[in-house]
């Protein structure tokens, strides 16, 4: 026979608690949630959790809430012994299956399932992301499903903070082992479909966003390229390898307009370019970007559209960033780099080589990073990046050791050499 226990999911909130019920046998454990939700003030604290004593005695409603558990815990033992007449092993997963369509639909199911309401959320959607942010939620809900899969069904009724929590923790921390970079990021997709489902009224209950938390972040190691780097990517020969001679030329374009990919075909639109300027708006935020025709960048648009009479070369981001690398392995760029990085609470130390760490963005903040090394004043800056706040202006700036190394070179040289004029001007 099946064990059954209760336990309050968020003994501490404000007002209601879910309660949860979890049956095993004596391979495996199962949990999820019953449907009943108690008034918290009325619930025992957080220690009594996995216990059956959920309710304070002496409470006002302390012999209506002990009846309900008592119904639920007798409905699944029921199940499993109508299962068992006919299976020889029956499954936890049909123990509740089978106690959802003993009890009915339970308070606060959902009209549509969880997986429906994330097809609907994408669809809904689609035409409003690019390509890379349609793969970004496509990757979400595949990590959505394997959590399903290991954890038990997901009901839109039960996602709250403590299923955001358990999702970010038991899942990519502890199981996938991501970083807390790339954690929040799907977090914030997630975050971005449970607004969207609250919005259409497809989730009915209350869900206190502020209580849903991202990981602590160290801030994330990216780079940007060095003048001689852009110089030696320029110069370099590729005509023996068309398809990585265009994604230079294409990356070289990034770097001399601080414009990101998706906005590629707008910057060589010959509509926005004038004698002085080219003028666009940027794809992702809708910003205007006003990109100067200096020099070099009119040398290389003359350049590009006499080598590419037909147009921009199609390729899509994922093979530009893929050949972006073979590029920069031929160029030799290949110092390596290490930097720590946070999985959870755990400091991990990571490294790798220069060419694996450049990719399509990095063109952005190459041209962000030599123009403030350049004197150039970051307002002017930032109105050819389109950036609407110096904070976010300020996440392209990358220093890094050949910086500082450069920086402070000669520094105590350059002191000596006052001192000894300071000398010769007493003698």
């Amino acid at each position: 026979m099946i064990s059954v226990s209760f336990y309050l999911l968020t003994p501490d909130a404000v007002s209601q608690s879910q309660v949860y019920v979890s049956i095993s046998n004596k391979v495996k454990r199962l949990r999820f949630a019953t449907g009943e939700s108690f008034v918290t003030s009325y619930c025992n604290v957080r220690k009594k959790k996995g216990t059956k004593e959920l309710v304070k005695k002496n409470t006002t409603f302390y012999f209506e809430y002990t009846s309900k558990l008592r119904q639920i815990r007798d409905s699944l033992i029921r199940a499993e012994m109508e299962l068992s007449k006919t299976l020889e092993k029956c499954a936890l997963e049909q123990v509740r299956d089978a106690f959802y369509l003993q009890v009915g639909k339970l308070k606060g199911q959902d009209s549509i399932s969880f997986d429906e309401a994330f097809i609907k959320f994408r669809t809904d959607s689609q035409s409003i992301w690019s390509l890379g942010t349609q793969n970004i939620f496509i990757s979400l809900h595949n990590h959505l499903k394997q959590f399903e899969k290991n954890n038990g069904d997901i009901m839109l009724y039960n996602l709250n903070e403590d299923f955001w929590n358990r999702f970010r923790d038991k899942y990519f921390v502890g199981t996938k082992k991501f970083s807390n970079p790339t954690t929040n990021k799907q977090l914030q997709g997630f975050k971005q479909f449970l607004r969207y489902s609250k919005r259409k009224g497809i989730i009915k209950h209350d869900i206190d966003f502020d209580e849903l938390k991202y990981l602590t972040e160290i801030e994330p190691f990216k780079i940007a390229l060095k003048e001689q780097e852009v110089e030696t990517l320029i110069k370099l020969d590729l005509s023996n390898a068309p398809r990585l001679d265009r994604v230079r030329d294409l990356f070289a374009l990034e770097i001399l307009t601080g414009q990101r990919w998706s906005d590629m075909p707008k910057v060589l639109d010959s509509k926005h370019i004038s004698d002085t300027n080219i003028t666009i708006y940027q794809q992702k935020t809708g910003e205007k970007a006003t990109i100067p025709l200096h020099p070099k960048l009119k040398k290389h648009l003359a350049y590009f559209f006499k080598k590419y009479p037909d147009g921009l070369p199609t390729i899509s981001n994922q093979k530009f960033n893929k050949y972006l690398k073979e590029v920069c392995i031929i160029a030799k760029f290949n110092r390596q780099h290490s930097w720590i990085t946070l999985v959870g609470k755990q400091k991990i130390t990571q490294s790798d080589y220069r060419y694996n760490l450049i990719s399509s963005h990095t063109g952005r903040r190459t041209f962000a990073t030599l123009a403030i090394k350049s004197g150039i004043n970051s307002e002017l800056i930032m109105k050819v990046t389109g950036h609407r706040s110096y904070d976010q202006f300020r996440e392209y700036i990358k220093v890094d050791d050949v910086d500082l190394d450069e920086a402070f070179e000669g520094m105590f040289n350059a002191g000596n050499g006052k001192i000894k004029k300071d000398k010769k001007k007493h003698r």
